[in-house]
């Protein structure tokens, strides 16, 4: 599977099964995204490749350990590699063939803004939760 971000400079790819997404709510990724939650899969680092415009890609990290990196040319969020550097955190929104993936985990939900009705069946945890840890 290949990603990339909007402006298509930055691009990567997943060679594993893309089944299990997480949905964020949390206060950081509502204002990250200017949205409700931020949906992606964790993916482990032996499995993904950068594919082009590494060298476009900027990071924000808060001192919580919460980090974001970007396409410094489009904005888009790109994959951030854990602090333990085994996985990545893989924006879903960058892949246009997610056809086997469905949303499995909703975390932070206690955070989640009051506008924010969360649909549909998968489990939702108060805060950090993670099978793929």
């Amino acid at each position: 599977m290949k990603g990339e971000c909007v402006c298509g400079k930055v691009t990567y790819e997943v060679a594993e099964n893309i089944s299990k997404l997480y949905q964020c709510h949390c206060s950081i990724c509502q204002k990250q995204t200017g949205s409700a939650s931020q949906t992606g899969f964790f993916c482990q680092s032996e499995n993904f490749a950068w594919l082009s415009g590494q060298g476009l890609i900027s990071s924000f990290k808060k001192e919580s350990g919460y980090s974001v990196s970007f396409c410094s040319n489009c904005g888009s969020t790109v994959p951030n590699v854990f602090r333990t550097g085994d996985k990545y955190w893989v924006p879903a929104g960058a892949f246009n063939n997610l056809v086997d993936a469905k949303i499995e985990n909703h975390i932070f939900v206690a955070n989640k803004a009051d506008w924010d009705e969360i649909c549909g069946e998968a489990t939702q945890h108060e805060g950090f939760f993670a099978v793929y840890l």
